[in-house]
């Protein structure tokens, strides 16, 4: 069987992903698409993190570079076993090899269009756009990447099965999850102009209490915690309390 180039494997799960997956349903196959649909969304995450580390710029270019490929793997890697549960519990039945494929595929196609939307974001941060904004780019950029790869895991899914709809909902709920937590692990990405610069920040709590106080910062709502420690007070408030 013929093998395309890796080039020529980028360019077919980013325009058509559904034929790359019917194309390849061996173990033979498996073993030999996985490492380079992995290179594939690895470099293109790389790529989309160093400008969002381009923020702060240095060494978060770096740390970021290193990070985003994993937030884009863990998801759907950690949630396949319990995928393929949901499905095959609906009736539907489809292989834990092709769902493998479809969610490499699927990575991939993100990767490679989360490289190509880094230059929109890139010209905000060169700018240095307000913190919270950047972060929500970040993540909106992020989910418009996201959403044809998972358009690609869901077209390997056959037709047919019970109440499909319940298994199609838990799949997109327990990756979106995991993404978030995955992401809240790994923080900081875009990380604060105020703040050291760190290749982790300290765990505390999970992503549901993180969105919380999130939000209050960003209306000027700080609880029983140090806000300048955290970065969250400007150097102008700092020298005005200072004085």
């Amino acid at each position: 069987m013929h093998r395309p180039s890796i080039l020529t494997l980028t360019s077919q799960v980013l325009r058509d992903p559904q034929a790359v997956v019917s194309a390849h349903d061996t173990p033979a196959d498996l073993g030999w698409l996985a490492p380079r649909l992995l290179a594939i969304s690895g470099v293109g995450a790389a790529l989309f993190g160093a400008v969002v580390g381009s923020y702060r710029g240095g060494e978060q270019m770096i740390y970021a570079a290193m990070k985003l490929p994993i937030l884009l793997w863990a998801p759907p890697l950690l949630a396949l076993p319990a995928i393929h549960a949901a499905w095959r519990a609906c009736d539907v039945d489809v292989s834990y090899r092709r769902l493998a494929i479809a969610s490499l595929a699927g990575m991939a196609r993100t990767g490679v269009l989360a490289s190509a939307l880094a230059p929109i974001l890139w010209l905000p941060y060169s700018v240095q756009a307000d913190y919270h904004f950047s972060v929500l780019l970040f993540a909106a950029m992020l989910t418009l990447a996201g959403l044809p790869g998972l358009a690609a895991l869901a077209s390997a899914i056959p037709a047919g099965g019970h109440r499909r709809w319940i298994a199609a909902t838990g799949s997109l709920a327990l990756v979106g999850l995991i993404l978030a937590q995955t992401g809240w692990l790994l923080r900081p990405f875009v990380a604060r102009p105020t703040t050291a610069v760190a290749l982790f920040r300290p765990v505390e709590g999970d992503i549901l209490t993180g969105l919380a106080a999130t939000t209050a910062s960003s209306l000027g709502l700080y609880g029983d915690w140090d806000a300048e420690r955290h970065g969250l007070l400007s150097r102008e408030a700092r020298s005005s309390e200072s004085e």
